[in-house]
């Protein structure tokens, strides 16, 4: 009777344990399936519409855009005013952030797709009618998009001032800056037709030298390589250039999604550009360093890395791949600290370039 009671206690407690093992299975499946869920896609569209203040154009331009999968839209030259505020938002589905400008001159808005799950936590208007950011969350992670329209002359003011408010803030988010430039930042792959270099060439090289300076990349550049393309077609100077694009955060590269394409537009002379960046759910970290090619035509920095190098290589290791280790070390050290003096150098000329107008 004893064995007989024992052996029932018995198959008892295996069936609880194989249940509670079943149950801990099932939990780790869901977990698993969870952390392989693809995370939803951050999608952008940047778009100089040309001028919004015609009520039956504006109303079939937003219907268009509508249709875009697009969650945010960075429109430009849109000639708001707060007297037309009101039309716009029985026009448009959803939120929208206005940086007027005059009924027929410049403008940028934001536009928001309703039901987009995106959290918008600042927006701030940086130059009237030309520049804004709007700082937002989605899916946990923080990004900040600036939406420009720089005006068709070779100054660098209106750039510079963004770039100064956007990387100035205490902030712990990706920046994304898009819109309408006004220049391109190569003449070989991003301009077809009149003379070989853009007009607006300081803003050009500002751009350059920015992005190397505060870990910006040209995001269609690194997708498509330097195959020619262009986001807008002046039929009168017949030429064709790439002015619509997105600086992106160097870090937003390594997302496991981070990709851009330009697009045809609707009743402008401007294409509609697009970037997808799919989030990741890791914790953001240092990212990586980039060198500046530009410091390559600087004959001080060159003689620099040959020393770095002579040196290196006069000392003892174990192995060629030793010696390469620390040289990329050394050579990395010294390129920050270059880069760095080279840019203290540039805001004291420019402080004292001030200093002297005034």
């Amino acid at each position: 009777m004893v064995t007989i009671t024992l052996l029932v206690l018995l198959i008892s407690w295996t069936t609880f344990l194989v249940n509670i093992i079943t149950i801990k299975q099932s939990q780790n499946l869901i977990i698993m399936e969870e952390n392989n869920r693809p995370m939803p896609s951050l999608r952008v569209g940047s778009f100089n519409c040309n001028g919004l203040g015609n009520r039956n154009k504006r109303d079939v331009v937003l219907r268009w855009l509508k249709n875009k999968p697009e969650e945010i839209i960075l429109l430009q030259e849109t000639h708001t005013t707060s007297s037309t505020e009101e039309d716009w938002k029985k026009s448009w589905d959803g939120e929208i952030l206005f940086n007027h400008g005059t009924s027929n001159s410049t403008g940028v808005n934001f536009l928001f797709k309703r039901n987009s799950n995106i959290k918008i936590c600042d927006h701030k208007i940086i130059e009237q009618g030309r520049t804004s950011l709007v700082e937002i969350e989605y899916e946990s992670i923080k990004y900040c998009l600036v939406n420009l329209y720089c005006p068709n002359n070779n100054e660098t003011s209106v750039v510079e001032n963004t770039f100064s408010e956007a990387l100035g803030r205490s902030r712990d988010d990706y920046l994304i800056f898009g819109g309408d430039w006004n220049t391109v930042l190569n003449n070989q792959v991003d301009k077809e037709g009149g003379n070989p270099s853009h007009s607006n060439s300081l803003r050009q090289t500002y751009l350059n030298q920015a992005m190397a300076d505060y870990g910006l990349s040209d995001i269609l550049r690194l997708v498509k390589g330097d195959v020619s393309l262009y986001s807008h077609i002046n039929k009168q100077h017949k030429t064709r250039t790439r002015l619509d694009f997105f600086l992106i955060d160097d870090n937003l590269v390594n997302f496991p999604t981070c990709t851009s394409d330009i697009s045809h537009g609707f009743s402008s002379d401007h294409s509609y550009v697009t970037l997808t960046i799919q989030g990741s759910g890791t914790e953001r970290g240092k990212g990586y360093w980039k060198l500046n090619n530009s410091h390559l035509a600087h004959e001080q920095f060159t003689n620099g890395i040959r020393q770095i190098i002579r040196e290196t290589e006069n000392q003892s290791y174990d192995s060629f791949s030793g010696l390469w280790d620390v040289t990329k070390m050394k050579i990395k050290e010294f390129a920050i600290r270059y880069g760095k003096k080279e840019k203290q150098d540039r805001e004291k000329e420019k402080e004292k370039l001030k200093k002297d107008i005034d």
